[in-house]
């Protein structure tokens, strides 16, 4: 015959798995999607590079990492919304400017352009590849 002391005990153990298994399932995730990123050197009218991306943001901080392999990391620095540090300590605002397409991220040297919609990279990739 069970106890009540052991069913107590049951009870809470399953619950405390229950509720570490969804805090780690929530820590694993972050919001990400594909986008086209345009460098533009400071100074510069036209990108440097046009490449595909990944976007990703998770409690504020924004991870970009590129087709070939270069990454930003923006973590948001103080209570005003736009304004992070990179991976280096360097200021870095995002701002707007392109609307619903994407965002832009100002760093010291450069800005990042990022666009949600990659289709027309992806249709430049592929008519290139045709002879």
């Amino acid at each position: 015959m069970k106890t009540v002391n052991n069913v107590f005990d049951n009870k809470v153990r399953w619950m405390v798995l229950g509720l570490l298994s969804v805090l780690f399932n929530g820590v694993a995730y972050a919001d990400s999607t594909p986008a086209r990123c345009d460098i533009y050197i400071k100074g510069s009218e036209k990108p440097a590079i046009t490449s595909p991306c990944t976007f990703s943001q998770r409690k504020g901080h924004v991870t970009i990492t590129r087709s070939d392999e270069v990454t930003y990391s923006f973590m948001p620095v103080g209570d005003t919304p736009g304004n992070y540090e990179d991976q280096k300590g360097n200021t870095v605002y995002r701002q707007r400017g392109l609307g619903g397409d994407g965002v832009i991220f100002k760093l010291k040297n450069e800005s990042v352009y990022i666009y949600w919609d990659a289709t027309s990279l992806e249709q430049k990739t592929s008519e290139k590849k045709e002879p």
